[in-house]
């Protein structure tokens, strides 16, 4: 305060004693001057709390195990791999599986069941054909063109 009024006119002293009061209510002294922590240290909380209860650490684990791996992928040696045939010899166990697995999925008796339902539908259709039979029969013979 000494400091102020010592540098300040007499028309200035109201701009000084408001400057004085404004260096205590932003808490500017010299020494803090570029010391942010009381400002940012609340903000800094908010942001760790919401960081844990989220679980944002567990999905930046798992970023950064990524990321690792993918650095040890790139690293890796491949030229060795396919110089000596390991890798051929990988792709061709791979392909021999896939179409191991799809010829499971094609059905093994497709041609007898094909034929049973193929029989079934030619035995309905001797049936439908009975009925109808029948059923003009009846007809004619309610009609009186035909006799019992």
């Amino acid at each position: 305060r000494y400091f102020l009024r010592v540098y300040c006119t007499p028309a200035t002293v109201v701009l000084c004693e408001a400057m004085e009061g404004a260096v205590k209510e932003v808490h500017l002294l010299g020494e803090n001057l570029f010391n942010h922590k009381p400002a940012l240290q609340p903000i800094i909380e908010k942001f760790v709390d919401n960081f844990e209860k989220n679980g944002r650490h567990k999905e930046f684990d798992g970023l950064l195990r990524a990321s690792h791996a993918l650095v040890e992928a790139a690293s890796t040696a491949t030229d060795r791999l396919l110089d000596d045939g390991r890798l051929q010899q990988v792709t061709a166990r791979v392909n021999s599986l896939a179409s191991r697995l799809e010829q499971m999925t094609e059905p093994v008796h497709g041609k007898e069941h094909e034929d049973y339902l193929a029989a079934i539908r030619a035995e309905q259709d001797k049936y439908v054909q009975l009925c109808e039979a029948e059923g003009m029969r009846k007809m004619r013979i309610a009609a009186g063109v035909e006799q019992p």
